[in-house]
């Protein structure tokens, strides 16, 4: 019985939540338009996050620390405001796309409800920074469907 405690105890003890994301300025708006340019390049489509350019991993990358805040597709992540485990991102990628100096990240964040985000990235060799847009959106299985819904207007710049 008492070894059992100290395993439990000592798995506790490893545990760390997870670090909070970076904080990342944002363009104020873009228009409608702009967006469907943004994506209307020819993209490579990943679902890895360390797939993507290293200043886009670094914004999912938990500040001051290592680890991503972002789980990949398919991996576990918090999709409530529920938090079981605080070392579990809270944000899951859709999917994600790079085309020359321009990268796109869709995925999930949970909470209180569960959020479909897009965000835009500009990579620029001097750019400490680089992302450029966020909107809300409806989830999206391909870019063939997200320029859908993006030329529908199914995304929307939050209102903060």
């Amino acid at each position: 019985m008492l070894s059992a405690v100290a395993v439990v105890f000592s798995g506790i003890a490893c545990w760390r939540p997870l670090g909070g994301p970076r904080l990342v300025e944002h363009i104020d708006s873009m228009s409608q338009s702009s967006l469907q340019q943004f994506v209307a390049g020819d993209f490579r489509i990943v679902r890895d996050m360390k797939a993507l350019p290293e200043p886009v991993v670094k914004e999912f990358t938990e500040k001051g620390g290592s680890r991503l805040t972002i789980a990949n597709p398919g991996e576990r992540f918090e999709a409530t405001d529920v938090i079981w485990d605080a070392g579990v991102p809270r944000r899951r990628l859709l999917f994600a796309g790079i085309s020359g100096d321009k990268s796109f990240v869709l995925y999930e964040q949970g909470g209180i409800g569960l959020f479909h985000i897009l965000e835009l990235f500009q990579l620029d060799a001097t750019s400490t920074t680089p992302a450029m847009w966020r909107t809300f959106c409806v989830p999206a299985a391909s870019l063939e469907e997200l320029r859908a819904d993006i030329s529908q207007g199914k995304c929307s710049r939050p209102s903060l």
